[in-house]
């Protein structure tokens, strides 16, 4: 397996490089200058054309244009539209989201392209089914020119083909059902492999019924979770409104302003895949999949009298992808500067407290259902798109056996993780790597067959713009659908009143437990704030030579609770037994918790207000240079922290064998006795150590992952939270926390806002 990966690594760099993004982007400013600005000439009569919602005609097999695109609609929006994004700014700040912009302003034209050409050059299978994509595009396109360009021609399309249908397991089934189980969890703690079967019996119901089934259910879902999602966002917008100019202004000022050269290689990796270059990549489906020849496959499905007018749908389609819906969830992730004071969140996990810090409780509920609709409709779309390609490649024999492989699929890829044990989330990593490359080795020849086929295209544009009296209208007699719009009214109203519900509700109940709420009252009644410390982790709180407890800690602790006006009181804790003593009573508050998702499950933590690195501690004997040396080690971590749960997520415990103790001072000190190959502890306790000790100690260059310490309080202990965070604003405003930091770290090192 590592060969393979080393092979997709490879594959993967070539694909998603500077090569692979130069041609995504330079073929849609290409087409842009060549077609004459269609994104802006046609806009609003490819509005016109969306809204029409025409009736097919009576041919057997064919769906109406919008009915086509909400079905290309339900692939090409998926979780890219909310953890891309915001991997995107993780990535390449904010001025990412005004790149991702001007990179779908010519994507919009690619989307026009590839969809005019798939209609253009469509065919019907043996079950009378329109089929269509770069496949077709390339083969009867380039098999036009004759000699060697039919050989050419069908080369490309088997590799297109070929692609599209490995990938369709992969980026639009496997990754997708991890992605659905993980919202599942993540809102009702609902078990991966549940949601596996549930998914399977669900996908499979649907996808028995073919085109017409695959069609109706979209038709009703995809606008549902479409609108559900805006009307969500809206909320946030009507709270953070004062905020948003400033945001936008900010995000301008970064893009064409800053010197970080991450900015613009994030914005160009977020229109191309809506996750930031190679790593981002991987963590979702494209945002709008312009210039990956995928969503052709489904509209060559409609009834439209010329290509270029479907090619409207597609312009429309990236629109509302990118310029609606990713937008919308960037300035939600800016304006409530969750970047700022959780600087190691990117993707999913971003865009959740994003949604915990806007919408409270409700957030959590809504980003998961969001999460699970997105992500299940990718499947239904890939679907069709996997079944296009195999008719391509295989005729339509084998449907039932697609059918059944992609049930499999998704059941592997919801409970992966469950079905294969402790390495479980290597092979999740490894799909998601793997897919990603698929995706690009799927655009390559659609690329190449649009920029070779983009004088036929400029003659079908020329063609249309020819004759706009026959076709830019809707025929005479032809009236617009009715069914189409009252069905999206409908569907658009129950899911602005899903998400206003779960707002007031969840937030009324919010409230009324905040009201509740006694933590600050209690504490000023009982005049004293009882702080919870690990004596053994210098500098933030160790004992010094007279046996008493000093440290960083120690000196923020009594600074708050001079402010608040009560008495002090530091208690140590077995780092261990840290909830229990909180939950207890035995203490009020936890120093130095980690801010992360595991620990604020448990707890109501404030920001971080200092972050540091886990690293390697060796002796000055060692031989150990790198990670990699650390292989058939003894290594000491302290026992319950978060530092073992990094240590435990990595490549690295499998070749090393791992000791647990109380303290990080004692896991140094087995280092200095030798019983201990390295130690896996804090920088911040490292160097201290290092500086201290009277011998020579070393850091392993490489570090395993970053930690953020805030004060951890109980569960529901919100007002006493809050007034803490208050106080640490003050702090650091009046350069109080400064002051500390240079006595314990010789300079600042702090993070509080």
């Amino acid at each position: 397996m590592e060969s393979i990966m080393q092979i997709n690594g490879v594959v993967n760099n070539f694909v998603w490089g500077p090569f692979g993004l130069a041609l995504l982007v330079g073929t849609g400013i290409y087409l842009t200058i060549l077609l004459g600005l269609p994104q802006i000439r046609y806009f609003f009569r490819a509005m016109a054309e969306v809204f029409s919602f025409r009736e097919p005609s009576a041919e057997e097999h064919a769906i109406s244009p919008f009915t086509a695109m909400i079905t290309a609609m339900a692939a090409t929006v998926g979780t890219g539209n909310v953890a891309g994004v915001a991997t995107a700014l993780h990535l390449g700040g904010p001025g990412a989201l005004v790149w991702m912009l001007i990179s779908a302003f010519f994507g919009m034209c690619t989307k026009f392209a590839e969809v005019t050409l798939a209609v253009h050059y469509r065919k019907k299978d043996a079950h009378g089914d329109w089929r269509g994509g770069p496949m077709y595009v390339l083969e009867y396109g380039l098999g036009e020119w004759g000699g060697i360009w039919k050989h050419i021609g069908k080369l490309l399309a088997v590799l297109f083909s070929l692609f599209a249908f490995l990938a369709s397991f992969g980026i639009g089934a496997a990754v997708q059902a991890n992605s659905a189980a993980e919202a599942l969890f993540m809102g009702w703690e609902l078990d991966h492999l549940y949601s596996g079967v549930i998914m399977s019996v669900c996908v499979g119901l649907i996808i028995i019924g073919g085109l017409a089934s695959l069609s109706r259910v979209t038709m009703i879902v995809v606008p549902f979770m479409i609108v559900f999602y805006l009307a969500s966002v809206g909320l946030i917008f009507l709270s953070y409104s004062a905020q948003i100019p400033a945001a936008i202004a900010e995000a301008f000022r970064m893009a064409f302003c800053s010197p970080d050269t991450s900015v613009v290689a994030g914005g160009v990796a977020g229109w191309a895949v809506m996750e930031a270059v190679q790593r981002g990549i991987a963590r979702g489906v494209f945002s709008n999949e312009a210039g990956m020849g995928s969503a052709p496959m489904a509209h060559v499905t409609a009834d439209n009298p010329h290509p270029v007018r479907q090619g409207f749908y597609g312009l429309f389609e990236v629109f509302l992808d990118t310029f609606v819906i990713c937008t919308m969830t960037g300035i939600v992730i800016l304006v409530t500067g969750t970047m700022g004071y959780a600087p190691e969140l990117t993707g999913a996990q971003l865009a959740l407290r994003t949604f915990e810090i806007a919408l409270g409780a409700a957030g959590k509920y809504i980003l998961a259902i969001v999460m699970l609709l997105f992500a299940f409709t990718t499947i239904l779309g890939w679907y069709w798109y996997a079944e296009t390609a195999m008719t391509y490649l295989f005729g339509v024999r084998f449907k039932t056996v697609l059918k059944l492989i992609l049930i499999v699929t998704i059941l592997i890829g919801a409970s992966g993780a469950q079905l294969f044990d402790a390495s479980g989330n290597e092979f999740m990593n490894n799909l998601w790597s793997i897919s990603d490359t698929l995706n690009g080795l799927i655009a390559l020849p659609n690329l190449i067959g649009l920029l070779l086929l983009s004088f036929t295209l400029r003659r079908m544009v020329k063609d249309y713009d020819t004759q706009p009296a026959e076709v830019a209208e809707i025929p005479a007699g032809k009236k617009p659908r009715s069914k189409e719009p009252r069905q999206l009214l409908v569907v658009s109203a129950l899911a602005v009143l899903l998400s206003m519900g779960l707002f007031f509700t969840m937030g009324g109940q919010r409230d009324m437990a905040y009201e509740k709420d006694e933590s600050l009252q209690r504490v000023l009644s009982n005049g004293q704030l009882v702080f919870g410390v690990d004596a053994e982790f210098p500098p933030m709180s160790f004992m010094d030579d007279d046996k008493r407890l000093v440290g960083f800690d120690i000196d923020l602790g009594r600074e708050i609770c001079s402010r608040l006006g009560v008495e002090f009181v530091v208690r140590p804790i077995i780092w261990e037994n840290k909830a229990d003593d909180l939950n207890d009573k035995r203490i009020d508050c936890i120093a130095c918790a980690s801010v992360n998702r595991k620990d604020s499950g448990d707890m109501c933590l404030t920001e971080a207000y200092v972050n540091e690195n886990l690293v390697f501690v060796i002796r000055e004997d060692s031989k150990a240079k790198w990670l990699r040396d650390l292989k058939g080690k003894v290594i000491g971590v302290q026992s319950g922290s978060t530092t073992q749960d990094s240590l435990y997520a990595t490549d690295v415990c499998k070749d090393i064998t791992v000791m647990s103790f109380d303290e990080n001072m004692t896991i140094l000190q087995q280092v200095k006795a030798g019983n201990l190959d390295a130690g896996l502890v804090d920088s911040l306790v490292a160097c201290y150590f290092i500086d201290s000790s009277n011998e020579r100690f070393f850091i392993l260059p490489e570090s395993i992952g970053r930690k953020e310490f805030g004060l951890g309080f109980r569960k529901n202990e919100h007002k006493l939270r809050d007034r803490v965070q208050e106080i640490l604003g003050e702090m650091n405003a009046d350069g109080t926390l400064g002051r500390i930091s240079q006595k314990w770290f010789g300079s600042d090192i702090t993070v509080v806002r």
